[in-house]
């Protein structure tokens, strides 16, 4: 599991630059939220969390509006609308009552999967729900992706504590932008109110990512 320093979400999601460039609101010993400019991004954010391994940015809204894809254990779920080409109208335990035959080619991370590959207890026009053996396939124990108009993101396994750390985060709401890491981060102000005590003290509000 990586040490989240960059991500490639935006260039300004980059942990030195924000300690070296944006006014910290607050910062105490391994996390910290400053002030900088609204946009590039609007939101958007990469995190580790022990095994966890999450992302989410902004995205066109439209093709599809929603979507999601999820593998955990022996369970998989599908979503999408308007429905993933080939989708069947109706499925009860994996037997096709009406529609398609079934969509190809869905993609979760760096896995693809066709709708043949799991046993679906049931499947609604655009969703569904069904059972496989557990990495049956080449598929994740658990990985998930989502897409909501623009907005998307998704969370998979990862493997603890490479780069050392345990949890790191880098992420961006509107003005607000965060900092994370456990054990702290190399070079990270420690404590900081209202940037007072920031060894780099020549950072402006709302500046940092203009």
């Amino acid at each position: 599991m990586p040490d989240i320093a960059k991500s490639d979400i935006s260039p300004n999601l980059d942990r030195d630059k924000m300690f070296s460039e944006l006014w910290w609101l607050n910062y105490c010993f391994c996390e910290g939220v400053g002030i900088g400019a609204v946009g590039n991004p609007f939101f958007g954010g990469e995190a580790v969390n022990i095994c966890l391994h999450s992302k989410c940015e902004m995205t066109d809204i439209g093709d599809p509006f929603c979507s999601s894809m999820r593998v955990c254990l022996c369970i998989t779920d599908q979503c999408s609308l308007p429905p993933a080409p080939g989708s069947p109208i109706c499925v009860c335990f994996n037997k096709k009552l009406a529609g398609g035959d079934g969509w190809s080619g869905q993609q979760l991370f760096d896995w693809s999967t066709g709708f043949g590959d799991t046993f679906w207890i049931y499947y609604i026009f655009c969703l569904g729900c069904g059972v496989t053996a557990p990495s049956a396939n080449g598929r994740p124990l658990f990985a998930a992706q989502f897409k909501e108009l623009c907005i998307k993101g998704g969370t998979k396994l990862a493997t603890p504590m490479e780069g050392g750390k345990l949890c790191s985060a880098v992420s961006t709401r509107l003005c607000f932008w965060d900092q994370c890491a456990m054990p702290p981060a190399e070079g990270a102000p420690m404590f900081v109110c209202f940037n007072l005590l920031n060894p780099k003290t020549g950072a402006k509000p709302l500046a940092y990512g203009s």
